[in-house]
């Protein structure tokens, strides 16, 4: 006989004849189910955990177990279902098994438990929501009911299946399936699968790709899936889930007005009430507030940085983690799913304190990554913005409502930093429009969200964002600001054939010699020289020698491009004889490495080494980067020269700054170098 048991109280229980039925809808679990059933039916006795976060299907695993045709045929109706949710102690629990053996009352009870279940040839019971008992009220309990479970463990014949939530196994219990107890969110085509057999009917086209992205939005959590499908089984279209979704969060995830089965509020309330019992801390709460407010997770780097504003932050780690409130991603970053995250900044928000102590770590983030240079340490500052991104951009949303110079410089400087890996516009935007009482701020974001129109492709909509920007500032008298417009909106006028309204912004000469930019960045080198040739002409009948100047460096560098590295020397000297003139001492430098490098190429090796010793100073006191390239020309030369001891002087010097640039490419070639040239000596 199969019996299922509801309890109601410690002395109320209402029996059934059957176990509650197979799922209707269960996929993703397939592996998990597997393996437990092959424990079952070749350990002789087996121990079986399922745990997890609430809402990540537990029961429903447990019950595909039970209802697996071997495990059916094995056991018969020696499966045993207990549900724990109104149990309060280990008492109430033996007197509920009791009930469901149609044992009598005694005196000795658990005696008489335990022996009924060593007479059965073999019995499965599964104990389901066993947390609420083993995290009842009255904590001074928790070691009777680790014994009580110790002990049914013990029984030869009994196999035993607990449903628990969190990711810690009851103690003095050696369970079979130690290494993978714990629950996560299954797959895509799973929670597809899932979501369209409660739904009843398949998706196809646009809203399946909208049924992908709110499924993700929820995290893939299988509750959160049921009661989504469930909502499309009654009419409810995926479009309109989503914009519920976005609008009310947790609030759409709930099909009957209560019960923790059929709301995630519900659900999670639950867990974290039984949290805040078991502990007298507030730390593991704040602690997930701060973690809510990431939705990439809480990287290691920030954690150590909170230490200061908790007393015990590793324990209340711990906790969330054991209660599942809480994972560890791959990066070692504590995550946590959506549903929780919402309920958790709804019902308990992050202090004032911590809340400053997040967004401050934050802002100096964005500051270190706004750097708009692509120098040395951008490769460093990538790979940690690139972890940080989606964090930075949620925590900026959620600040925009109440700008400050504070957070529009931060806005400024993600959206900075984004333009060179993934530009987007959404913070900026968002801020834009809370920032009409304040239009010089306005005109700065304006001016980043143009930049990054330019690299989306949107060069139109660019022009319009640059046209308000450059008129609040020459109203502010930010001249400079507003130059920096019009040289961008010029761009974006040439990207769209306008050349016209480009030279109104920019004058003929500056326009050409943009436009000569724009074409060598597709790749027509003669087209730019072309253009480089009709800007300087212009440059020069104005009178400009500086961009004169910057025109015949420009066209060394295309000339050399081509080959032509005889035309590149003549238009190098050229320039180089203006700026040393003009005394501008950044080109006169760059000019004269790159005429070193072109004479070495040329075998002209002592003109070479004399252009390359004017540099060393500069260099040696500036631009790293460009020093360390000026230590490689100079390695070359000196094995042309056939000074193989002076250029392993040079190569030696130059690998500790390949290696901290982190050019592994350029450490490599430079290491090759070496050790070809001291097997030579």
């Amino acid at each position: 006989m199969r019996i299922y048991v509801l309890i109601k109280s410690s002395s109320t229980i209402s029996v059934t004849k059957e176990l509650p039925p197979k799922p209707d809808v269960f996929h993703g679990r397939d592996e998990f189910v597997s393996a437990a059933v092959d424990l079952l039916i070749n350990a002789g006795t087996a121990r079986l955990a399922v745990l997890g976060a609430g809402g990540m299907g537990k029961t429903s695993v447990a019950l595909a177990i039970a209802h697996a045709d071997p495990v059916a045929d094995y056991f018969g109706n020696g499966r045993l279902f207990l549900s724990c949710e109104a149990l309060s102690d280990a008492d109430s629990l033996v007197i509920a098994l009791a009930k469901v053996l149609a044992l009598e009352s005694s005196k000795y009870l658990l005696s008489t438990v335990i022996s009924h279940l060593k007479a059965r040839s073999r019995t499965l019971l599964i104990l389901d929501n066993f947390e609420t008992v083993r995290l009842a009220e009255d904590v001074t309990k928790a070691p009777a009911i680790e014994l009580l479970l110790a002990t049914l463990a013990k029984i030869p014949s009994l196999s035993l299946i607990i449903t628990c939530r969190g990711n810690v196994l009851p103690p003095r219990v050696r369970w079979s399936n130690s290494g993978y107890a714990a629950l996560t969110p299954f797959s895509l085509a799973a929670v597809m699968q899932t979501f369209e057999d409660t739904a009843d009917h398949e998706l196809s086209g646009e809203d399946k790709r909208i049924a992908e992205e709110l499924l993700r939005e929820v995290d893939m959590m299988p509750l959160a899936v049921s009661l989504l499908g469930q909502l499309a089984q009654r009419g409810v279209t995926v479009s309109e889930l989503l914009d519920r979704w976005n609008s009310n969060r947790n609030a759409v995830l709930s099909t009957r007005s209560s019960g923790r089965h059929y709301s995630i509020d519900a659900s999670l309330r639950l867990t974290i009430d039984s949290m805040s019992t078991a502990t007298s801390s507030p730390e593991p709460l704040q602690l997930l507030a701060m973690c809510s407010m990431l939705p990439d997770g809480l990287c290691p780097s920030v954690f150590d940085s909170l230490r200061g504003h908790f007393d015990e932050i590793d324990s209340a780690r711990q906790v969330l983690r054991d209660y599942a409130l809480v994972s560890v991603g791959v990066d070692s970053e504590l995550k946590t799913l959506s549903p929780i995250r919402h309920f958790t900044l709804l019902h308990h928000p992050p202090t004032a304190k911590h809340h400053v102590a997040i967004c401050s770590l934050y802002f100096a983030l964005a500051c270190y990554l706004g750097r708009q240079e692509v120098d040395k340490g951008f490769k460093e500052r990538a790979a940690i913005g690139t972890l940080e991104m989606g964090n930075l951009a949620s925590l900026l949303l959620t600040l925009v409502y109440q700008p400050s110079l504070e957070i529009v410089q931060a806005v400024v400087d993600f959206t900075h930093f984004v333009y060179w890996i993934h530009p987007t516009v959404t913070v900026a935007s968002a801020l834009v429009l809370h920032l009409e009482q304040h239009p010089g701020w306005k005109a700065i974001c304006l001016l980043a969200i143009g930049q990054s129109q330019m690299a989306l492709g949107a060069h139109q909509t660019a022009v319009q964002s640059f046209a308000v920007a450059m008129g609040t500032f020459l109203e502010l008298g930010e001249r400079s600001l507003a130059a920096m417009c019009m040289r961008d909106s010029s761009s974006a006028h040439l990207l769209l054939g306008d050349v016209a309204q480009a030279e109104c912004l920019l004058g003929d000469a500056n326009c050409t010699f943009r436009l000569a930019e724009l074409v060598e960045q597709k790749g027509d080198i003669s087209a730019a020289v072309d253009y480089l040739k009709s800007a300087r002409q212009a440059f020069s009948s104005l009178g400009d020698t500086y961009n004169t100047a910057k025109c015949s460096e420009r066209l060394g560098s295309l000339y050399s491009k081509l080959g032509d590295f005889e035309s590149a020397a003549v238009e190098l000297e050229a320039a180089r004889s203006v700026f040393t003139t003009l005394a501008v001492q950044f080109h006169l430098a760059q000019i004269t490495l790159f005429l070193g490098l072109l004479r070495h190429r040329q075998g002209l090796l002592s003109q070479a080494d004399q252009l390359l010793g004017d540099v060393e100073t500069y260099y040696k006191n500036g631009d790293r980067s460009n020093f360390v390239n000026y230590i490689r020309v100079v390695a070359e030369l000196r094995v042309d020269q056939g000074r193989p001891e002076d250029a392993i002087t040079w190569y030696e010097t130059a690998l500790p700054l390949f290696e901290e640039l982190g050019w592994k490419r350029d450490v490599e070639g430079c290491r090759d170098q070496l050790q070809c040239l001291k097997a030579t000596l």
